[in-house]
């Protein structure tokens, strides 16, 4: 009677190690399925910086690339068809590509038949690289099993979550399919925007004039089929939104931002945006005004003397500022006349853009010498020219 005992028993444990063994199998089996999502990175080649690291996001059918840049560069990068890819129709359109969250609207690629190789420029306060695409390889996963809405929903919701730099506003566009349109805000004019599937503008809305800042986005679906969703928000909250379904249907969105004019100083101190520029050149997007806004914040900010003069600069510029910047929004001539004016200035500040500053000293150095060679090219040169046309005269 013992030894039959003790052989149900061995039994019983056999059975029982047997089940364990074939319940781990099962875990790993699900366990890889769900850990299929990570990839081999992509082939690329960089100036002026280094890649962090690459990440997936299936939601918004995108690649995102974490930098650490140096200084004005550009990445290479050949992106496999079935890593990501963008097409409509089976043709292929273009891939949306944010720097830091903004548009990039021109850059190099090529395609072949397995892959897309495209160059993207940064500048030395860039940090992230998104390119979202139509789908993504780990685009079947949980999420799939989400409606339209729950998927939205859940985006937003992280977005909501992140913090937008220099109390600016981001409008989120969702879509299937391909849209076109325009934004406009108290900070800049009028600005065309297009593109397909889900892709995030980060935008200025600043007051003017004590005025509370506004904005507004009108985008319009350019097919028939699909849907649009648009959501703005800004300090973590969502400040208007809007979606359709119709045929070829459009969505208007507007409302009042909340912003940090009246100080005359962005959320960190760091200064608000610059007003006569983007009212100049019709968007804070524009090349001039990075440039200036690259100047104060990875030149002029990084030392003491430097966040001095911008918050004695920012206290007799924000006096005058706005209206000018309204004068131009109604009076083309005038808006060129500043054009002209500044833009030697625009030129010669960009310098400072393309040098190393780690001193005090360097600085200061640096700030001299600019301030002499604007009143060399404002002052003096005319000064000249005037003198030897009396002369002659």
């Amino acid at each position: 009677m013992h030894l039959f005992v003790s052989r149900n028993t061995n039994t019983s444990v056999n059975i029982q190690i047997l089940v364990i063994a074939l319940f781990v199998m099962m875990i790993g089996t699900f366990t890889g399925t769900s850990f299929a999502q990570q990839f081999k990175e992509p082939d690329f080649d960089i100036r002026g910086g280094k890649v962090l690291g690459f990440e997936i996001n299936p939601e918004t059918t995108s690649l995102i690339i974490s930098l650490d840049a140096r200084s004005r560069g550009e990445l290479t990068i050949t992106l496999p068809r079935n890593l990501i890819d963008a097409k409509i129709d089976s043709k292929d359109t273009e891939f949306n590509i944010l720097v830091s969250g903004l548009n990039l609207n021109f850059f190099d690629e090529i395609s072949t038949s397995t892959d897309r190789t495209i160059v993207i420029p940064f500048s030395r306060s860039d940090y992230e690289i998104t390119i979202t695409g139509t789908h993504v390889f780990s685009q079947i996963t949980n999420t799939a099993q989400l409606t339209q809405s729950q998927q939205i929903e859940k985006i937003i919701e992280s977005e909501l979550q992140l913090e937008i730099p220099n109390n600016n506003a981001k409008l989120l566009i969702f879509s299937d399919t391909q849209w076109s349109g325009a934004l406009q805000s108290s900070s800049f004019d009028y600005t065309e925007i297009n593109g397909q599937g889900n892709t995030g503008v980060i935008f200025g809305c600043e007051s003017l004039l004590g005025r509370e800042g506004i904005f507004g986005a009108e985008i319009q679906k350019t097919t028939q089929n699909g849907y649009l969703t648009v959501v703005a928000i800004q300090n973590q909250k969502i400040i208007s939104q809007d979606s359709t379904e119709a045929e070829f249907g459009g969505v208007l969105i507007n409302g009042n931002c909340n912003s940090s004019f009246e100080t005359g100083l962005g959320e960190n101190g760091n200064g608000g945006g610059c007003l006569i520029a983007t009212a100049t050149f019709g968007s804070e997007l524009a090349p001039q005004v990075q440039k200036l806004r690259e100047l104060r914040d990875n030149s002029l900010l990084q030392t003491k003397s430097g966040t001095n003069f911008m918050n004695s600069f920012n206290n007799f510029y924000y006096s005058f500022s706005p209206g000018i910047a309204d004068y131009e929004r109604e009076n083309p001539i005038f808006k060129e006349v500043v054009k002209i004016a500044i833009t030697p200035m625009i030129s010669s500040l960009s310098i400072l853009n393309h040098v190393d500053i780690d001193s005090e000293s360097e600085i200061i150095g640096y700030g001299i010498s600019l301030v002499l060679l604007n009143v060399g090219m404002y002052f003096v040169a005319p000064a000249i020219v005037i003198i030897e046309i009396r002369k002659r005269f």
